[in-house]
């Protein structure tokens, strides 16, 4: 009878972790990420979460970037496009929010670089999305969301948010990080 409980409890953990959520596969994370960024029109994608119902019953929403100054219908259309042929392609009904991204302003795309070099001096496992700045009278906003690996404890988040705020304050001072941290829904240890 103990035989029977042990192995009735490993097969309710092995169904209920996919439904209670578990990070996604390093290999269903490129797949993904690759066949939305495919897409011309399409500069980059993050926040990633797959959901999987069962054998050939997967759910993922994913934030697409577009450039700033595309017409958003132009964008939509695309969006649209993705979605679809994503059902039909790699049998994932996929959920797509646009997130308009600068392109072309040389000095925003700088100080992009600046953070994203600080950040990988820190910790190289750790990106940025939804970058903006609004640029002040006496200070600079650098506003954006910064995703740490899965594992990070809520302590570490906060450590290196100071840590990346103290960084770049010294670089210049009039900057003033709005940061938003978030976890990677990304498996770590896992090759594809």
């Amino acid at each position: 009878s103990l035989v029977v409980i042990w192995a009735g409890i490993g097969i309710a953990k092995d169904t209920l972790k996919p439904l209670l959520g578990e990070p996604t596969s390093p290999a269903d994370y490129e797949k993904i990420s690759s066949f939305v960024e495919g897409y011309e029109g399409i500069v980059g994608s993050h926040d990633l979460i797959v959901h999987n119902y069962g054998p050939g019953r997967n759910m993922a929403s994913i934030h697409a970037e577009v450039p700033n100054d595309v017409d958003i219908e132009e964008s939509h259309e695309i969006i649209d496009r993705i979605e679809r042929d994503a059902i039909r392609q790699i049998g994932v009904f996929l959920v797509i929010h646009m997130d308009p991204v600068e392109t072309k302003d040389e000095k925003v795309l700088e100080i992009r670089k600046t953070v994203e070099d600080s950040i990988k001096k820190i910790d190289s496992d750790v990106t940025i999305h939804d970058f903006r700045v609004v640029e002040g009278k006496e200070r600079i906003n650098l506003i954006f969301d910064m995703v740490v690996p899965f594992t990070y404890s809520k302590e570490e988040q906060k450590q290196l948010e100071c840590q990346v705020r103290s960084s770049l304050s010294r670089q210049d001072s009039r900057y003033q990080c709005v940061i938003t941290v978030e976890q990677s829904y990304v498996a770590q240890g896992e090759e594809g």
